[in-house]
C-alpha cells in the first residue's frame, strides 16, 4: 500500500527505526519498549548502526582520550617545571619556593 519496492516490506521500516533510534541517542530500554520487545537482547538484533555512525563514535573516543592525554602530559610539565624551580632555588642557596613566592 505504501508503494515500497518488494524487498522493503514493514520489517525493513522496524529495523530502521530502531536504527535511527539508537543513531540519535535515545536510551536502549526506552527503544526496547518503542517496539514493544520484553528484552534488550531481542531489540539488539535489530540495531544495524551505520558506519558514518560508527566511525563518529571511534573519533568521538580517540578525541577524549587524546585530550586526557593531553592534560596527563601538561600536568607532568608543570610539575616538572615546578621541580627545576625548586631545585636552581635550592642549587642558588636559597630556601625551596622562595623566589617562586617572591616573583
Amino acid at each position: 500500500m505504501a508503494g515500497l519496492p518488494d524487498h522493503l516490506g514493514p520489517h525493513c521500516l522496524r529495523y530502521t527505526y530502531v536504527t535511527r533510534l539508537i543513531e540519535s541517542g535515545y536510551d536502549g530500554q526506552f527503544v526496547t519498549d518503542q517496539v514493544s520487545h520484553s528484552h534488550a537482547a531481542t531489540t539488539a538484533i535489530y540495531t544495524a548502526v551505520s558506519s558514518e555512525f560508527k566511525n563518529l563514535k571511534v573519533r568521538e573516543h580517540l578525541d577524549a582520550a587524546e585530550e586526557a592525554a593531553l592534560q596527563r602530559a601538561f600536568a607532568m610539565a608543570e610539575a616538572e617545571a615546578e621541580m627545576d624551580d625548586d631545585f636552581s632555588d635550592h642549587a642558588a642557596g636559597e630556601p625551596a619556593g622562595r623566589r617562586r613566592r617572591e616573583r
